[in-house]
């Protein structure tokens, strides 16, 4: 997509015209990359003409009163938000929110998965996959605690989801990589009597030319044991929590 490639090279709003930020949202399968570029894209692909930020469910959805959380409840929405028909109106938008009032990280994985996801149905005879209803029937509420469950299970961050390389065996490697040193964390913390130690020896190729390989290494196809190693040292400072339980009324015996 030349308009996407352009706003990429240049960082500029302007080149990531209005008419495919709009087409991006409505339809779920246009211009994907649009999901997972960055989540600085993200916030430009929910800018509207007047130069505020809303997201789709503000923006035309059942609900526009902005509702912002209270003490009481979660609405999805952290700060008062509003919308206006004039650019001079445009109020600048809290810090790591949407004018609507939306955390961006929030709105910006909703639209990743959304863009992403597909789904089969439970009748064997129905084979096809679907795509998600359109994004402004989405509710903020649902959206952050779906999302929130998501990261809580996983391990995963915003960040991790959307990145250039999606569809890569990098990408794919770096999110399961992700997990895996979560989940060995999880399980030390229970004190598991168990003994893992990860190691990426460089795995032999036999009967592929060394340009071949060389190419391979450069463009993420395939991946040296030493780039894994240093892959790994990094994901291994990361911080994991345990898993977020409720209490239950299960009785303890």
């Amino acid at each position: 997509m030349k308009a996407l490639e352009k706003y990429i090279k240049s960082q500029k709003p302007k080149d990531l015209v209005h008419k495919f930020r709009k087409l991006a949202r409505e339809h779920v399968g246009y211009l994907p990359e649009a999901s997972f570029t960055s989540i600085e894209t993200t916030k430009i692909v929910f800018e509207s003409n007047v130069k505020q930020t809303l997201c789709e469910y503000h923006r035309k959805g059942k609900s526009t009163t902005f509702i912002p959380d209270t003490v009481i409840q979660l609405h999805g929405a952290g700060f008062k938000g509003r919308s206006v028909s004039k650019a001079e109106d445009v109020v600048a938008a809290k810090e790591g929110h949407l004018n609507c009032g939306c955390p961006v990280k929030e709105v910006a994985l909703e639209f990743f998965l959304w863009k992403t996801t597909r789904a089969f149905s439970s009748n064997p005879a129905l084979t096809k996959s679907y795509p998600m209803e359109d994004l402004q029937k989405l509710k903020p509420s649902t959206r952050v605690f779906w999302n929130k469950s998501l990261r809580d299970y996983t391990g995963l961050l915003t960040e991790d989801f959307i990145a250039p390389d999606y569809g890569s065996p990098t990408y794919a490697t770096r999110i399961a990589l992700i997990q895996l040193h979560t989940q060995i964390e999880r399980l030390k913390a229970l004190k598991v009597p168990m003994a893992i130690q990860v190691m990426f020896p460089d795995a032999e190729i036999a009967d592929v030319p060394q340009d071949l390989i060389q190419y391979g290494k450069e463009t993420g196809v395939y991946l040296t044991g030493q780039q894994l190693l240093q892959d790994w040292n990094h994901i291994t400072t990361r911080v994991v929590f345990p898993l977020p339980f409720v209490r239950t009324s299960r009785k303890e015996d």
